[in-house]
């Protein structure tokens, strides 16, 4: 559990978390143990076999001494220490945090004891008196078996170098009468790991500090805020007797945001681990109130009997789940099954897409603007980055650029506004890629791309200075031409346009007679049927109704195609969402689309979109029917010259395309895409399945 003392009001309105940890070695300590190494005390490992004992020094103070990379310089720094061990209780009675700047930290330096302002430990149940500031030193209570302390404390100190650690003798009833560092047997204690983070509270975290709420009763002092408090070592979880499934917490981010991925942690004290297994993560929209509404997104975790590991993260992205995006406002962690007393939580964090810009551009040492050219015979090209408008924390980003493709492509990081610099002596397109870091050390997803252009000077090129004297010279001779070409061209372009409308009303014509003409036969079979069926008007009329509104549908998407204000690359994309949405839950198959943001207005002929609507139609069916398949995957790409629709299943796959049992469809959806120069290509899908790539060329135009 966790306690607070002295608490101010700032730290308790911006709790931190996820801000990396700071490099450290340990250089000097008053006690070691043989055979074992201090770096054991920055290794990471927090098992109880891992670190150091105090014993054999418990009647005096000890102190241990852990040195920076390079000097820091923070407003507030969360330092952590981890005793756990088998034996009970063996933990320090009394701790003093101190830092230092001076060039070789060590025992007998110049510190400054740092005051904690916020004190967290892992205790368990509540405990009011388990832990007091008095002065600098933290005094805890012996009444656990073992211990996690984090504690916040401000410093004015810049160029800090090092950190000291106190354990100081006190009265805690040792059978010796004597006082000792520690509540085991011996008066002893175990220290396994030391941490340290500097301005916890400021991160590209957008979950800390904002408000959680519990769909039902928690247990006893385990608020729902801790999950976004910044401290791993507090955590919640429901009620024993609280009905377990479908319990949840919810997180309001406070808007609705494109998410780059989510991290969720589990307790770290090592007790009931699996309690963070077998959970979802959903996220919705907000309803326009202020409250949940559509569902956007939803990942079903850890459904193996995994769970996370003791003080272990789960990072959740876009691809674990499924849904129209990964975004959303309020983001909910859910209990899908009958165990009991989950989920139970240490902490959430949640990190924003990041979209760095290129913010200063220089050609050879002289400013210009980013929209503006470079200028023909530019050698130097300088540019800086900078965090986007709408990322958090800006002047905590760090960004990394690189050229690919050129010598000594590799990543280069820079800081915000930082100029970087490329030669350019020969003309010609210089691409970078650039890409954001995110506070807990990992970088963004997002992968930003801009093309600078340096030109030729025209009189330094031959082929202008000969295209100069080629246009004299034929200028007048072309001229003449022209007129005479122009006419002949009119007449060609009316002639293609008639053969265009012609060749589209066959394909009308052929769609109502396969399509339209079957379903009205049908339905006069039907009728017949009735006429001649006494008793059984009833189930027939039901069929009849149906294939009749079947056949409305089905002349409805006829209609959709034959509009041309459907001729957009947006149209057709949520046409064909919501059309295989609909189809495919009908069947029980759930789908999942990667569909263009980019080009929506761009025309999309009726000539293209028709035959490609069609042959995305009969693959579906073929999926539905034949391949025994539970999730479809639809991604459709516009490229520069051609549009890819590409639809993947996971099913048992087409052993052989050219086997006739498979049917007459992937006859029928070569044919139509050969009528307008398109392909088609069947392979296996990366999910064992079948994947069908339909391939059209194409020129986007607004």
């Amino acid at each position: 559990m966790m306690f607070r003392t002295a608490i101010s009001s700032a730290l308790f309105a911006g709790f931190a978390g996820a801000t990396p940890l700071i490099p450290l070695r340990v250089v000097e300590s008053s006690h070691e143990n043989p055979g074992r190494s201090l770096g054991e005390l920055v290794d990471g490992n927090l098992n109880p076999d891992n670190g150091l004992d105090m014993a054999g020094g418990q009647f005096e103070e000890q102190t241990i001494v852990f040195a920076t990379e390079k000097p820091l310089s923070a407003q507030v720094f969360q330092l952590s220490t981890w005793h756990q061990s088998a034996e009970k209780g063996c933990y320090p009675a009394r701790i003093e945090f101190a830092v230092t700047s001076d060039d070789r930290p060590r025992i007998g330096g110049n510190w400054k004891p740092l005051r904690p302002d916020l004190v967290v430990t892992d205790a368990f149940p509540w405990e009011p008196q388990l832990v007091r500031v008095i002065e600098n030193v933290i005094h805890i209570g012996g009444v656990l078996d073992q211990m996690v302390i984090a504690m916040r404390a401000p410093t004015s100190l810049t160029g800090v170098t090092g950190f000291r650690l106190r354990f100081i003798p006190g009265e805690i009833g040792h059978p010796s009468g004597r006082e000792t560092i520690g509540y085991s047997h011996e008066g002893s204690f175990v220290i396994n790991e030391f941490q340290a983070q500097m301005d916890p509270l400021r991160s590209s975290n957008v979950a800390l500090g904002r408000p959680v709420r519990a769909s039902g009763v928690v247990y006893g002092g385990l608020h729902p805020h801790f999950l976004t408090d910044g401290f791993p070592a507090s955590f919640s979880h429901p009620e024993e007797f609280f009905p377990a499934r479908g319990f949840y917490f919810e997180i309001d981010l406070g808007t609705s945001r494109a998410l780059d991925y989510l991290v969720l942690r589990n307790r770290i004290d090592g007790k009931v681990p699996e309690r963070l297994g077998n959970y979802q993560v959903q996220l919705f929209d907000d309803d326009g109130t202020g409250n949940p509404g559509k569902l956007r997104w939803m990942a079903w975790m850890r459904q193996d009997g995994s769970h996370v590991p003791n003080g272990g993260r789960d990072i959740i992205q876009a691809e674990d789940g499924t849904g129209e995006s990964f975004a959303g406002r309020f983001l909910r962690i859910l209990n899908p099954s009958d165990a009991p007393v989950r989920p139970q939580v240490s902490e959430v964090e949640v990190y924003p897409e990041l979209h760095p810009r290129i913010a200063a551009v220089r050609a050879d040492g002289r400013a210009i603007d980013l929209t503006d050219a470079l200028p023909p015979g530019t050698k130097t090209l300088e540019f800086a980055i900078a965090a986007g408008k709408s990322d958090p924390v800006p002047e905590l980003l760090v960004f990394r650029w690189r050229r690919p493709g050129a010598d000594g492509s590799g990543w280069r990081e820079c800081r915000g506004g930082e100029l970087v610099a490329i030669s350019c002596e020969v003309p010609g397109v210089y691409p970078v890629e650039f890409q954001a870091r995110h506070t807990d050390g990992r970088w963004s997803r997002q992968v930003q791309t801009h093309r600078f252009l340096v030109p030729t000077p025209w009189w330094k090129s031959a082929f202008h200075l000969g295209a100069v004297a080629l246009a004299s010279v034929l200028s007048v001779a072309g001229l003449g031409w022209w007129f005479s070409v122009r006419r002949l061209r009119h007449k060609l372009a009316l002639a293609q346009a008639a053969s265009a409308i012609e060749q589209d009303r066959l394909r009308i014509a052929r769609d109502m007679h396969d399509d339209i003409g079957a379903r009205l036969t049908h339905m006069a079979l039907l009728a017949d049927r009735v006429r001649r069926s006494p008793g059984q008007e009833a189930p027939l009329l039901s069929k009849l109704a149906g294939e009749a509104r079947d056949t409305v549908g089905a002349l409805d998407q006829i209609v959709w195609a034959v509009n041309p204000r459907h001729d957009t690359l947006g149209s057709f994309s949520d046409y064909l969402c919501h059309h295989a949405t609909g189809y495919l839950a009908d069947a029980g198959l759930s789908c999942h689309f990667n569909l263009p943001r980019e080009n929506r207005g761009a025309v999309l002929p009726f000539a293209i979109r028709h035959p490609l609507l069609m042959v995305v139609k009969e693959a579906l069916q073929n999926v539905v029917k034949h391949a025994g398949a539970r999730k479809v995957a639809i991604s459709l790409a516009a490229k520069a010259d051609r549009i890819e629709l590409t639809v993947c299943d996971d099913g048992k796959g087409i052993v052989d395309t050219d086997d006739p049992a498979n049917g007459d469809g992937l006859a029928n959806m070569r044919s139509r895409l050969a009528e307008i120069g398109g392909s088609c290509a069947i392979g296996k899908s990366p999910s064992g399945g079948t994947q069908i790539i339909f391939s059209v060329p194409w020129t986007p135009a607004s």
